[in-house]
Parts: C-alpha cells; structure tokens; sequence
C-alpha cells in the first residue's frame, strides 16, 4: 500500500475518532463530516471503507484489538487461563459500554461475519483452560461465550431487565460477566 494511502486512511481515522468523542450517537455522524474533518474528499472515504458502517466496525475493531492486546500483556504474568479471560471479556465489555454507539454497529457486523473475530480472540485462552478438549469442540464453547455478550450490547434494557442487571452499571456488569462465564466454563467441563 502506498505511503499517501495510509495517510489518507489515519487522516480518516483520526477524524471519526475526533467526531465520536463530541458524540453520544454514532449514526448521527455522517460520511460527508468525516470526510470534511479528515480534509479529504467524501469519495475517498467510500473508496477505502464502501460505508460509514464498515468504517467505523474497522475502527471499533482496532480499538478492541488494542484493548485485548494490552490485556494479554499485562494478563501475561498471571497463571490463571481462566482469569485472563474474565479480565479480557471485563475490559472489553467496559470499552463496549462506554463506546456503546458505535459499538453496536461493529458487533452487528461481527455478528453478520458469524462471531469470528470474537471467537479467533477467546480460543487460545480456551485452549489453556481445556487443554485436553478438540478443537471443534472450542469453537462451540468460544460461540457459547461470546454471542449473549454481543447481544447484551446491541440490547442492554431487555438483558437487563430478562437478567435481572443493570448492564450500564460496571459492578453490576462485572458481576454477571463472571456468572456467565462460570456457567459456560462448567457446562462445558461436563
């Protein structure tokens, strides 16, 4: 890729990321001010990303990917596979929540991609809490795990009430985060 191409792409990056800290909703925000923030032409930003929607999933997939990164990092020193994934699912549900706009249209696209990025992230920490299990066997526990979290963002008010949590309340969200995934976890042991 050439140099001017990415840095037409930061520049549109940069621009979303500018115009969705003044927003609390991201389908307010349309191509034509990104394009106008980024200083660059509104066919430029079709051309690379073809909608605002696939824009801003890639942006909210980075964002998480980064996320996840620094997570596993830090998660690096502890020995507990389970724990890692706790934290990482915690974390990323923080960052869902607070970004939750243009959350939304990134996990319906995740979700039209069949939950393969989420599942792809989950795997390997799957992979040391069931060491003896398949691999097929993960992907079903990975899609197990990751499905009513993506749900539960694109619909908060109906989780919440169905489960009894305030989803939007980090203690709460925490607290039923971790009571998912010990069900999911000893379901699958059995």
């Amino acid at each position: 890729m050439k140099s001017d191409n990415i840095d037409t792409k930061t520049k549109i990056h940069n621009a979303v990321l500018k115009l969705l800290e003044n927003c609390s909703d991201a389908d307010s925000i349309t191509t034509r001010q990104i394009a106008a923030k980024a200083g660059v032409n509104i066919a430029l930003v079709n051309y690379y990303y073809k909608s605002k929607d696939n824009l801003l999933s890639e942006i909210v997939g980075k964002m998480m990917g980064n996320i996840i990164s620094t997570e596993m990092r830090k998660g690096e020193m502890q020995e507990n596979p389970e724990k890692k994934l706790r934290n990482i699912l915690k974390v990323t549900a923080d960052a869902a929540f607070e970004n939750i706009g243009v959350c939304k249209i990134a996990i319906n696209a995740e979700l039209n991609r069949g939950c393969v990025n989420s599942c792809i992230m989950v795997k390997p920490l799957l992979k040391e809490i069931f060491r003896d299990s398949r691999l097929n066997n993960l992907d079903t526990v990975a899609l197990q795990l990751m499905l009513p979290f993506h749900h539960i963002i694109l619909n908060p008010e109906l989780y919440g009430k169905l489960l009894n949590t305030d989803f939007f309340n980090k203690q709460d969200r925490d607290q039923e985060i971790d009571r998912m995934i010990s069900f999911i976890l000893i379901g699958s042991i059995q």
